[in-house]
């Protein structure tokens, strides 16, 4: 596990962007904490990555699609108010183990359909501006992501 602290939103962006240039085509990426810690905030930071400038939380529609650069596809689920079952209705499993970015919001409410492997992300809120960011990979491949990152004040602007 990889710990990364944050003193402002635009550092949390900025780590979320340091994730999202590691990732690869079909990285599926979970994010955990409570409401108000950060996870779209580390999100479109993640999509910056791709080339992705305006991302909003998915709240209301389970999920955002947005296209980036040279075509991929990032998915941006929040699983907050359904259920599985809901998941499954959708026809999930063409999004999370497909060639686009999968971003979980709330994926602690993930369990029989949590994937297998995945780059876990979990967010701390220590006070109004500091977050503590947790990164753990889950399987060989995402290991490899949780050892390259590191918080970067370059966004690539």
């Amino acid at each position: 596990m990889k710990e990364i602290m944050s003193y402002s939103y635009d550092e949390t962006v900025s780590i979320g962007y340091n994730i999202g240039r590691n990732l690869f085509k079909g990285a599926i990426v979970t994010l955990e904490g409570d409401l108000g810690s950060g996870k779209t905030v580390l999100t479109r930071g993640i999509a910056k990555a791709f080339g992705i400038e305006d991302i909003s939380s998915p709240t209301f529609t389970i999920f955002h699609v947005y296209e980036g650069k040279d075509g991929i596809l990032v998915y941006h689920f929040d699983i907050y108010r359904i259920e599985e079952t809901e998941l499954e209705d959708i026809g999930y499993e063409e999004y999370f183990y497909g060639d686009g970015i999968v971003i979980i919001e709330w994926a602690d409410k993930l369990k029989r359909l949590r994937p297998k492997e995945y780059l876990k992300v979990e967010i701390q809120k220590i006070d109004e501006d500091v977050r503590k960011i947790l990164i753990t990979g889950v399987g060989e491949k995402y290991k490899s992501v949780e050892d390259v990152i590191e918080k970067d004040e370059d966004i690539g602007d």
